[in-house]
């Protein structure tokens, strides 16, 4: 072999990727007491007949759970319809 070549690799810069293992705050998801607090105001708010589609636009970005954020979206929808026929 030529002189300083070698066939053994570097080690990488950095550690594999381990994002999975972060909170959800870290990477800009809600937290478990945003998203509870979230979903007390939403339906006080509906309760009151406020509307709410507005804040869940707003949230539905930062729910990391799937089937949270599937009923969110299917809530939206229903509360934009209902908002429209207003």
């Amino acid at each position: 072999m030529a002189s300083g070549v070698t066939d053994r690799r570097p080690d990488p810069a950095s550690p594999a990727c381990s994002a999975h293992l972060a909170d959800d705050a870290y990477m800009g998801f809600a937290g478990p007491a945003e998203v509870r607090a979230f979903l007390t105001e939403i339906d006080a708010d509906e309760r009151a007949g406020r509307p709410i589609a507005g804040k869940i636009e707003k949230m539905l970005p930062r729910i990391r759970d799937d089937g949270l954020h599937r009923a969110l979206a299917e809530r939206l929808d229903a509360r934009k319809r209902a908002e429209s026929d207003a």
